[in-house]
């Protein structure tokens, strides 16, 4: 919904604002973002009436900051837009990661966590194996393929597979390497996520 306010007619304006619920059937967050809507336009007739953007009040002021904050809709943007331009607020459009508990353990990003959150993902089972091991994974939609590395605890690798599509699965024959603890690793690109894996006989 967008209203011009080019137009110096604020009553039949006001008169539309007052039909868009019913005549929509409005609800949800669909009316509450109406209403923030409808907030702003009431404001910008007042304000286009005596005064420009730059002569707000603090209660107007704090009233766009609250409806930036949290609009999502056509309302929000428009007075970050405000807040941006004519008081220098200034709005993060950043990306929103819902578990950031992986990224706060220490001073650097995990790159399990990394890998994650680009689709990157592989699983090992039967955990403990003796022998073999499924390794289910995931890539990128947009990745033609990866490789899963394994190695032994001293760093030594044992094998490798190259795996391809979207998603699929790769078996490995455990029945020559002795038992003990190995490590696994799918590689895509700069994208790594690793696991451990015991081999019992």
């Amino acid at each position: 919904m967008c209203m011009s306010l080019t137009e110096k007619n604020y009553t039949a304006k006001q008169a539309m604002l007052n039909l868009i619920p019913a005549t929509r059937n409005l609800e949800g967050n669909a009316l509450a973002g109406y209403n923030d809507y409808k907030t702003m336009m009431q404001m910008q007739m007042a304000w286009q009436q005596q005064r420009s953007i730059f002569d707000l009040d603090s209660l107007e002021v704090a009233n766009l900051i609250f409806i930036a904050e949290n609009s999502q809709g056509t309302a929000g943007l428009q007075a970050k837009g405000i807040l941006e331009y004519a008081y220098g607020h200034h709005f993060c459009n950043c990306l929103n990661i819902n578990d950031m508990s992986g990224l706060k353990r220490s001073g650097s990003i995990n790159p399990d966590d990394l890998a994650k959150l680009h689709g990157v993902e592989v699983n090992a089972h039967p955990n403990p194996a003796s022998q073999w091991v499924a390794f289910n994974y995931t890539l990128p939609a947009n990745t033609y393929q990866g490789e899963i590395k394994i190695v032994d605890a001293k760093g030594a690798v044992i094998t490798s597979f190259t795996v391809t599509g979207t998603q699929g699965q790769q078996v490995w024959d455990s029945r020559s390497v002795t038992p003990g603890v190995y490590f696994y690793t799918l590689s895509v690109g700069e994208f790594t996520k690793s696991g451990k894996i015991v081999i019992n006989k």
